[in-house]
């Protein structure tokens, strides 16, 4: 009987171990930044956050037949409706509730983000129509508000 000397081998050969190393490196370069770099996605968020925030307002003031006033200071803004739906009187305790958690006021804010209005405020009246045509800007999103219409939508090149 003549017996045959098989040594078997494991583990992984030299382009296995190569190729495992450059998917990592290119895995780092990718998706690591992202993890440690969080303006790109706050400003994102408080975009789309804004953005809802002055629909929500327009659409306020179509079902309450009131006007609802999109106010913008200091990087932030409130949504505000009318004492008595003809007054003009925006105060800051007639804040509209916010929709997601029903709490007075609907105000938004994000640190380290910039908002600026070429009109501070925009008002909105029964028919969805905006007093004036208006642009936010948040970091280098913008968001333009068609006075005709009342439209609100993402104007960013």
């Amino acid at each position: 009987m003549s017996t045959v000397n098989q040594s078997s081998t494991s583990g992984f050969t030299l382009i296995e171990l190569v190729m495992t190393i450059v998917l990592i490196g290119i895995l780092s370069a990718i998706v690591l930044p992202r993890f440690f770099s969080r303006s790109s996605f706050d400003e994102r968020v408080f975009f789309d956050d804004t953005l809802n925030a002055v629909r929500f307002a327009q659409k306020s003031a179509i079902a309450t037949g009131c006007n609802t006033r999109f106010v913008v200071n200091n990087n932030s803004y409130h949504v505000l409706r009318d004492d008595s739906c003809s007054s003009g009187n925006f105060a800051s305790n007639l804040a509209i509730r916010n929709p997601t958690t029903h709490e007075i006021g609907y105000t938004g804010s994000q640190a380290n983000i910039t908002l600026t209005a070429t009109h501070a405020n925009t008002t909105f009246d029964a028919l969805g129509k905006a007093d004036s045509n208006n642009v936010l800007t948040i970091g280098s999103r913008k968001i333009s508000i068609i006075a005709a219409t009342g439209f609100s939508y993402d104007s960013t090149p």
